[in-house]
Protein backbone atom coordinates (compact mmCIF):
# COMPACT_ATOMS: atom_id res chain seq x y z
CA UNK A 1 0.00 0.00 0.00
CA UNK A 2 2.90 2.75 1.04
CA UNK A 3 4.80 1.98 -2.04
CA UNK A 4 1.53 2.70 -4.26
CA UNK A 5 1.12 5.59 -2.31
CA UNK A 6 4.81 6.89 -3.07
CA UNK A 7 4.62 5.83 -6.73
CA UNK A 8 0.90 8.45 -6.65
CA UNK A 9 2.60 11.49 -4.68
CA UNK A 10 5.87 11.47 -6.29
CA UNK A 11 4.85 11.33 -9.65
CA UNK A 12 2.01 14.38 -8.67
CA UNK A 13 5.27 16.26 -7.35
CA UNK A 14 7.12 15.58 -10.45
CA UNK A 15 4.65 16.40 -12.58
CA UNK A 16 3.65 19.81 -10.92
CA UNK A 17 7.53 20.84 -10.56
CA UNK A 18 8.08 20.23 -14.27
CA UNK A 19 5.26 22.27 -15.23
CA UNK A 20 6.25 25.07 -12.93
CA UNK A 21 9.99 24.89 -13.90
CA UNK A 22 9.09 25.04 -17.55
CA UNK A 23 6.67 27.56 -17.34
CA UNK A 24 9.26 29.65 -15.18
CA UNK A 25 11.91 29.09 -17.11
CA UNK A 26 10.09 30.13 -20.64
CA UNK A 27 7.79 32.81 -19.53
CA UNK A 28 9.97 34.03 -16.77
CA UNK A 29 12.78 35.17 -18.88
CA UNK A 30 13.97 38.11 -18.61
CA UNK A 31 16.59 40.36 -20.92
CA UNK A 32 18.08 43.25 -19.69
CA UNK A 33 19.35 46.63 -20.56
CA UNK A 34 22.48 45.55 -22.15
CA UNK A 35 20.99 42.53 -24.11
CA UNK A 36 22.20 39.63 -22.02
CA UNK A 37 19.98 36.90 -21.05
CA UNK A 38 18.70 36.10 -17.17
CA UNK A 39 17.26 32.33 -15.99
CA UNK A 40 15.08 31.69 -13.55
CA UNK A 41 17.09 29.01 -11.00
CA UNK A 42 14.90 26.54 -8.26
CA UNK A 43 15.67 25.53 -5.01
CA UNK A 44 16.82 22.23 -5.32
CA UNK A 45 15.29 21.24 -1.41
CA UNK A 46 12.01 22.60 -2.98
CA UNK A 47 12.20 20.03 -6.03
CA UNK A 48 13.69 17.14 -4.20
CA UNK A 49 11.87 17.84 -1.00
CA UNK A 50 15.16 17.81 1.05
CA UNK A 51 15.72 20.17 3.64
CA UNK A 52 13.07 22.68 2.27
CA UNK A 53 10.12 20.99 2.05
CA UNK A 54 7.42 21.08 4.75
CA UNK A 55 5.39 18.63 6.30
CA UNK A 56 1.70 19.34 8.18
CA UNK A 57 2.19 18.31 11.84
CA UNK A 58 -0.54 18.30 14.35
CA UNK A 59 -0.21 18.26 18.30
CA UNK A 60 -1.01 15.18 20.43
CA UNK A 61 -1.38 13.34 23.15
CA UNK A 62 -1.39 9.61 24.19
CA UNK A 63 -4.76 8.69 25.94
CA UNK A 64 -6.24 5.66 27.08
CA UNK A 65 -9.39 4.15 24.84
CA UNK A 66 -10.96 3.82 27.95
CA UNK A 67 -11.62 6.29 30.31
CA UNK A 68 -13.58 6.39 33.70
CA UNK A 69 -15.23 9.68 33.70
CA UNK A 70 -17.07 10.87 37.08
CA UNK A 71 -20.10 13.66 37.61
CA UNK A 72 -21.25 14.39 40.52
CA UNK A 73 -25.01 16.13 40.86
CA UNK A 74 -25.51 19.27 41.58
CA UNK A 75 -26.40 18.45 45.51
CA UNK A 76 -23.49 16.70 46.35
CA UNK A 77 -20.23 17.82 47.83
CA UNK A 78 -16.87 16.07 48.41
CA UNK A 79 -15.05 15.68 51.56
CA UNK A 80 -12.17 14.15 51.54
CA UNK A 81 -10.08 13.39 48.19
CA UNK A 82 -7.45 10.49 48.34
CA UNK A 83 -5.73 10.87 45.39
CA UNK A 84 -4.18 13.86 42.98
CA UNK A 85 -3.27 14.04 39.24
CA UNK A 86 -1.20 11.77 37.88
CA UNK A 87 -1.48 9.14 40.02
CA UNK A 88 -1.38 5.37 39.29
CA UNK A 89 -4.78 3.85 40.74
CA UNK A 90 -5.97 0.04 40.70
CA UNK A 91 -9.36 -1.06 40.72
CA UNK A 92 -10.87 -0.74 44.10
CA UNK A 93 -8.59 1.76 44.90
CA UNK A 94 -10.25 4.69 47.23
CA UNK A 95 -10.54 8.08 45.10
CA UNK A 96 -12.64 10.67 47.34
CA UNK A 97 -15.77 10.49 50.06
CA UNK A 98 -18.50 12.56 50.18
CA UNK A 99 -19.75 15.12 52.53
CA UNK A 100 -21.90 12.79 54.27
CA UNK A 101 -23.19 15.21 57.08
CA UNK A 102 -24.80 17.34 54.47
CA UNK A 103 -26.66 14.49 52.47
CA UNK A 104 -28.01 13.81 55.73
CA UNK A 105 -29.47 16.94 56.61
CA UNK A 106 -30.76 16.67 53.04
CA UNK A 107 -31.94 13.59 54.12
CA UNK A 108 -34.32 14.71 57.26
CA UNK A 109 -35.81 17.15 55.12
CA UNK A 110 -36.44 15.21 52.31
CA UNK A 111 -38.35 13.01 55.08
CA UNK A 112 -40.12 16.13 56.33
CA UNK A 113 -41.59 16.78 52.71
CA UNK A 114 -42.47 13.61 51.83
CA UNK A 115 -44.40 13.79 54.98
CA UNK A 116 -45.72 16.55 54.47
CA UNK A 117 -46.86 15.99 50.71
CA UNK A 118 -48.47 12.71 52.58
CA UNK A 119 -50.81 15.16 54.90
CA UNK A 120 -51.52 17.03 51.93
CA UNK A 121 -52.71 13.85 50.34
CA UNK A 122 -54.84 12.91 52.58
CA UNK A 123 -56.57 16.01 53.31
CA UNK A 124 -57.62 16.54 49.73
CA UNK A 125 -59.32 13.55 49.75
CA UNK A 126 -60.72 14.09 52.58
CA UNK A 127 -62.11 17.10 51.01
CA UNK A 128 -63.48 15.32 48.32
CA UNK A 129 -64.81 12.97 50.00
CA UNK A 130 -67.11 15.39 51.65
CA UNK A 131 -68.15 17.59 49.03
CA UNK A 132 -69.29 14.00 47.15
CA UNK A 133 -71.72 13.84 50.39
CA UNK A 134 -72.91 17.19 50.11
CA UNK A 135 -73.09 17.21 46.36
CA UNK A 136 -75.96 14.25 46.66
CA UNK A 137 -78.18 16.33 49.46
CA UNK A 138 -77.96 19.33 47.11
CA UNK A 139 -80.13 21.15 45.10
CA UNK A 140 -80.09 20.83 41.38
CA UNK A 141 -78.97 24.30 40.74
CA UNK A 142 -75.69 23.74 43.07
CA UNK A 143 -74.52 20.46 41.62
CA UNK A 144 -72.05 22.05 38.70
CA UNK A 145 -70.51 23.94 41.37
CA UNK A 146 -69.82 20.86 44.02
CA UNK A 147 -68.57 19.22 40.43
CA UNK A 148 -66.01 21.74 39.59
CA UNK A 149 -65.13 21.56 43.24
CA UNK A 150 -64.00 18.50 43.16
CA UNK A 151 -62.56 18.07 40.21
CA UNK A 152 -59.94 20.71 41.03
CA UNK A 153 -59.06 18.69 44.18
CA UNK A 154 -58.87 15.71 42.19
CA UNK A 155 -56.33 17.49 40.08
CA UNK A 156 -54.43 18.65 43.02
CA UNK A 157 -53.93 15.23 44.46
CA UNK A 158 -52.66 13.77 41.59
CA UNK A 159 -50.03 17.35 41.27
CA UNK A 160 -48.84 15.91 45.03
CA UNK A 161 -49.02 12.43 44.27
CA UNK A 162 -46.42 13.03 41.82
CA UNK A 163 -44.36 14.98 43.84
CA UNK A 164 -44.96 12.50 46.63
CA UNK A 165 -43.42 10.17 44.07
CA UNK A 166 -40.19 12.52 43.15
CA UNK A 167 -39.54 12.83 46.28
CA UNK A 168 -39.14 9.11 47.07
CA UNK A 169 -36.86 9.08 44.38
CA UNK A 170 -34.77 12.30 45.78
CA UNK A 171 -34.62 10.53 49.05
CA UNK A 172 -34.01 6.55 47.77
CA UNK A 173 -30.77 8.50 45.90
CA UNK A 174 -29.58 10.30 49.15
CA UNK A 175 -29.42 7.27 51.01
CA UNK A 176 -27.92 5.46 48.16
CA UNK A 177 -25.51 7.99 48.08
CA UNK A 178 -24.69 7.82 51.78
CA UNK A 179 -24.48 3.87 52.08
CA UNK A 180 -21.33 4.92 49.39
CA UNK A 181 -20.33 7.62 50.30
CA UNK A 182 -16.59 6.21 49.54
CA UNK A 183 -16.17 6.09 46.12
CA UNK A 184 -13.29 3.49 44.93
CA UNK A 185 -12.09 3.11 41.38
CA UNK A 186 -13.67 0.24 38.81
CA UNK A 187 -10.74 0.43 36.16
CA UNK A 188 -6.98 0.20 37.16
CA UNK A 189 -5.62 3.49 35.41
CA UNK A 190 -3.83 6.96 35.86
CA UNK A 191 -6.08 9.88 37.11
CA UNK A 192 -6.26 12.71 34.22
CA UNK A 193 -7.89 14.92 35.81
CA UNK A 194 -9.30 16.05 39.05
CA UNK A 195 -11.63 19.00 38.61
CA UNK A 196 -13.07 20.12 41.99
CA UNK A 197 -15.16 23.07 41.00
CA UNK A 198 -16.59 21.94 37.19
CA UNK A 199 -17.64 24.27 35.16
CA UNK A 200 -19.59 23.68 31.96
CA UNK A 201 -18.30 23.30 28.76
CA UNK A 202 -18.63 26.82 26.40
CA UNK A 203 -19.03 25.23 23.19
CA UNK A 204 -21.24 22.11 24.33
CA UNK A 205 -22.71 22.94 27.82
CA UNK A 206 -22.35 19.74 29.30
CA UNK A 207 -20.28 19.33 32.64
CA UNK A 208 -16.92 18.56 33.13
CA UNK A 209 -16.49 15.47 34.92
CA UNK A 210 -15.49 15.61 38.64
CA UNK A 211 -12.62 12.93 38.30
CA UNK A 212 -11.02 11.05 34.89
CA UNK A 213 -9.43 7.69 35.19
CA UNK A 214 -7.44 7.11 31.89
CA UNK A 215 -7.69 3.03 31.53
CA UNK A 216 -4.22 1.14 31.81
CA UNK A 217 -3.95 -0.88 28.25
CA UNK A 218 -4.35 -0.23 24.23
CA UNK A 219 -3.44 3.67 23.69
CA UNK A 220 -4.86 5.67 21.02
CA UNK A 221 -3.75 9.34 20.42
CA UNK A 222 -6.23 12.47 20.49
CA UNK A 223 -4.88 15.20 18.34
CA UNK A 224 -5.88 18.94 17.65
CA UNK A 225 -7.33 19.94 14.64
CA UNK A 226 -8.35 23.77 13.31
CA UNK A 227 -10.85 24.48 10.97
CA UNK A 228 -8.70 26.76 8.67
CA UNK A 229 -6.76 23.01 8.29
CA UNK A 230 -9.69 20.70 8.67
CA UNK A 231 -9.13 19.50 4.37
CA UNK A 232 -5.37 18.27 5.47
CA UNK A 233 -7.08 15.53 7.20
CA UNK A 234 -9.71 12.78 6.73
CA UNK A 235 -11.09 9.39 8.49
CA UNK A 236 -8.76 6.35 7.62
CA UNK A 237 -5.86 8.59 6.62
CA UNK A 238 -2.38 6.71 7.82
CA UNK A 239 -0.55 9.10 10.31
CA UNK A 240 2.71 9.01 11.63
CA UNK A 241 3.06 9.33 15.60
CA UNK A 242 6.45 10.58 16.52
CA UNK A 243 8.17 11.29 19.49
CA UNK A 244 8.56 14.75 20.38
CA UNK A 245 12.56 13.95 22.47
CA UNK A 246 13.71 11.55 19.90
CA UNK A 247 12.89 11.54 16.11
CA UNK A 248 13.97 7.97 15.54
CA UNK A 249 10.95 6.98 17.44
CA UNK A 250 8.27 6.90 15.38
CA UNK A 251 4.72 4.85 15.59
CA UNK A 252 2.30 3.82 12.79
CA UNK A 253 -1.91 4.10 12.75
CA UNK A 254 -4.78 5.30 10.91
CA UNK A 255 -7.39 8.75 11.65
CA UNK A 256 -10.21 6.45 13.59
CA UNK A 257 -12.72 10.13 14.08
CA UNK A 258 -12.81 13.68 13.79
CA UNK A 259 -15.00 15.29 16.23
CA UNK A 260 -16.55 18.04 15.03
CA UNK A 261 -19.17 17.87 17.63
CA UNK A 262 -17.21 18.71 20.89
CA UNK A 263 -14.70 21.52 19.61
CA UNK A 264 -12.32 22.37 22.02
CA UNK A 265 -13.06 25.18 24.02
CA UNK A 266 -9.31 26.53 24.73
CA UNK A 267 -8.55 28.05 21.24
CA UNK A 268 -5.22 29.98 22.77
CA UNK A 269 -3.69 29.09 18.92
CA UNK A 270 -3.96 32.84 16.96
CA UNK A 271 -3.50 32.07 12.82
CA UNK A 272 -3.09 35.17 10.84
CA UNK A 273 -4.59 35.48 7.73
CA UNK A 274 -3.80 38.32 5.70
CA UNK A 275 -2.01 40.04 8.29
CA UNK A 276 -5.44 39.92 10.54
CA UNK A 277 -5.21 37.89 13.48
CA UNK A 278 -8.07 35.72 14.79
CA UNK A 279 -9.04 32.96 16.67
CA UNK A 280 -9.91 29.37 15.44
CA UNK A 281 -11.94 27.10 16.70
CA UNK A 282 -10.18 23.31 17.24
CA UNK A 283 -11.43 20.28 17.27
CA UNK A 284 -10.11 16.93 18.74
CA UNK A 285 -9.18 14.02 16.35
CA UNK A 286 -8.29 10.39 17.41
CA UNK A 287 -5.86 7.78 16.32
CA UNK A 288 -6.04 4.36 16.64
CA UNK A 289 -2.57 2.85 16.93
CA UNK A 290 -0.87 -0.30 14.83
CA UNK A 291 1.28 -0.84 18.12
CA UNK A 292 1.80 1.45 21.66
CA UNK A 293 4.93 -0.17 22.68
CA UNK A 294 7.17 2.27 24.27
CA UNK A 295 4.10 5.15 24.71
CA UNK A 296 2.95 6.10 27.70
CA UNK A 297 -0.02 7.44 29.33
CA UNK A 298 -0.02 11.35 28.68
CA UNK A 299 3.25 11.47 26.65
CA UNK A 300 3.03 14.44 24.15
CA UNK A 301 3.97 13.41 20.60
CA UNK A 302 3.87 14.83 16.76
CA UNK A 303 1.13 13.63 14.59
CA UNK A 304 1.49 13.90 10.99
CA UNK A 305 0.17 12.27 7.09
CA UNK A 306 1.97 9.43 6.65
CA UNK A 307 2.81 9.36 3.03
CA UNK A 308 5.50 6.35 2.78
CA UNK A 309 7.77 8.90 1.46
CA UNK A 310 10.22 8.39 4.49
CA UNK A 311 11.02 5.08 3.01
CA UNK A 312 12.39 6.87 0.10
CA UNK A 313 15.68 8.52 1.48
CA UNK A 314 18.08 10.44 0.10
CA UNK A 315 17.93 13.29 -2.73
CA UNK A 316 15.91 12.75 -5.85
CA UNK A 317 15.92 14.67 -9.19
CA UNK A 318 13.61 14.70 -11.69
CA UNK A 319 15.74 13.12 -14.82
CA UNK A 320 14.57 16.24 -16.85
CA UNK A 321 16.94 18.80 -14.88
CA UNK A 322 20.04 16.62 -15.85
CA UNK A 323 22.21 16.72 -18.87
CA UNK A 324 23.33 13.08 -20.01
CA UNK A 325 25.47 13.34 -22.98
CA UNK A 326 27.58 11.05 -24.47
CA UNK A 327 31.10 10.85 -23.66
CA UNK A 328 30.39 13.29 -20.55
CA UNK A 329 29.61 13.26 -16.69
CA UNK A 330 26.05 13.98 -16.00
CA UNK A 331 25.41 17.64 -15.25
CA UNK A 332 22.98 20.24 -14.15
CA UNK A 333 23.17 24.04 -14.58
CA UNK A 334 23.53 25.13 -11.25
CA UNK A 335 23.74 29.00 -9.75
CA UNK A 336 27.17 29.83 -8.99
CA UNK A 337 28.98 32.48 -7.75
CA UNK A 338 27.55 35.91 -8.31
CA UNK A 339 24.61 34.02 -9.22
CA UNK A 340 26.13 33.44 -13.15
CA UNK A 341 25.04 29.70 -14.43
CA UNK A 342 27.76 27.14 -14.41
CA UNK A 343 28.01 23.69 -15.27
CA UNK A 344 28.10 21.21 -11.71
CA UNK A 345 29.06 17.52 -12.38
CA UNK A 346 26.91 15.23 -9.97
CA UNK A 347 27.53 11.77 -9.04
CA UNK A 348 23.84 9.79 -10.27
CA UNK A 349 22.60 6.50 -7.71
CA UNK A 350 19.62 4.44 -8.91
CA UNK A 351 16.99 5.38 -10.98
CA UNK A 352 13.07 5.28 -10.09
CA UNK A 353 11.09 4.92 -13.23
CA UNK A 354 8.22 5.24 -11.61
CA UNK A 355 8.64 9.05 -11.36
CA UNK A 356 11.69 9.48 -13.82
CA UNK A 357 13.76 10.87 -11.00
CA UNK A 358 17.82 9.90 -10.34
CA UNK A 359 19.20 9.57 -6.98
CA UNK A 360 21.76 12.47 -6.51
CA UNK A 361 24.68 10.97 -4.42
CA UNK A 362 26.60 13.68 -5.01
CA UNK A 363 27.24 17.38 -6.25
CA UNK A 364 24.15 18.92 -5.31
CA UNK A 365 22.78 20.22 -1.82
CA UNK A 366 19.55 21.15 -0.81
CA UNK A 367 21.01 25.00 -0.95
CA UNK A 368 21.66 24.73 -4.53
CA UNK A 369 19.55 26.86 -7.21
CA UNK A 370 19.41 25.11 -11.03
CA UNK A 371 17.67 25.81 -14.32
CA UNK A 372 15.89 24.16 -16.51
CA UNK A 373 18.75 22.93 -19.30
CA UNK A 374 17.17 24.88 -22.01
CA UNK A 375 18.21 26.45 -25.56
CA UNK A 376 19.57 29.65 -23.58
CA UNK A 377 21.78 27.62 -20.72
CA UNK A 378 25.64 28.43 -21.04
CA UNK A 379 28.23 29.52 -18.57
CA UNK A 380 28.07 32.89 -17.60
CA UNK A 381 24.35 33.70 -17.77
CA UNK A 382 22.79 35.74 -15.25
CA UNK A 383 20.30 33.92 -12.85
CA UNK A 384 17.58 34.99 -10.99
CA UNK A 385 16.37 32.81 -8.21
CA UNK A 386 13.11 32.00 -7.55
CA UNK A 387 12.18 32.56 -3.87
CA UNK A 388 9.38 29.34 -3.78
CA UNK A 389 9.64 26.71 -7.05
CA UNK A 390 6.46 25.23 -5.80
CA UNK A 391 3.59 26.58 -4.32
CA UNK A 392 3.35 26.56 -0.76
CA UNK A 393 1.55 23.27 1.01
CA UNK A 394 -1.13 24.30 3.93
CA UNK A 395 0.60 24.87 6.80
CA UNK A 396 2.93 27.53 5.29
CA UNK A 397 5.33 29.02 8.11
CA UNK A 398 4.41 32.10 6.77
CA UNK A 399 0.64 31.84 7.79
CA UNK A 400 1.48 29.92 11.20
CA UNK A 401 2.56 31.39 14.76
CA UNK A 402 5.25 28.92 15.72
CA UNK A 403 4.89 27.45 19.29
CA UNK A 404 7.63 28.08 22.79
CA UNK A 405 9.46 25.23 22.79
CA UNK A 406 11.06 26.09 25.78
CA UNK A 407 9.39 23.54 27.71
CA UNK A 408 9.53 20.55 25.97
CA UNK A 409 7.17 19.14 28.41
CA UNK A 410 3.97 21.37 27.62
CA UNK A 411 1.74 20.65 24.46
CA UNK A 412 1.84 22.32 21.38
CA UNK A 413 -0.37 25.29 21.53
CA UNK A 414 -0.60 25.53 17.65
CA UNK A 415 -2.44 22.21 15.63
CA UNK A 416 -0.64 22.43 13.20
CA UNK A 417 3.33 23.42 12.47
CA UNK A 418 5.60 23.18 9.64
CA UNK A 419 8.36 21.40 10.48
CA UNK A 420 12.01 20.84 8.63
CA UNK A 421 12.64 17.63 6.72
CA UNK A 422 16.13 16.19 6.00
CA UNK A 423 15.06 13.79 3.39
CA UNK A 424 12.01 12.61 1.70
Amino acid sequence: MKKKLIIGIGSAVVAVAAIFAVWRTVSGRNTSSAGDITLHADSVGMLTGTGLGTQNRFAGIVESQNTLNITLESDQTVKDIFVEKGQTVEAGTPLFQYDTEEMNMKLEQANLELEKLENSITSLNAQITDLTKEKKNAPESEQLSYTTQIQELQTNVKQEEYNYKVKELEIGRLRKSMESAQVNSTIAGIVQEINETPSYDTYTGEQQPFMSILAVGKYRVKGTISEQNMQNLYTGMPVAVHSRVDEDLVWYGTVDSIDTEKPISDSSGMISDSGVSAQATKYPFYVNLESSDGLMLGQHVYLEPDTGMDEKDGMWLMSSYIVQEENEDPYVWMAGDNDKLKKQTVTLGEYNEADDTWEILEGLKASDYIAWPGADCAEGVSVMKNSSSMPAPAGDAGDMELPDSSDPEEPVNENLMPTMREGL
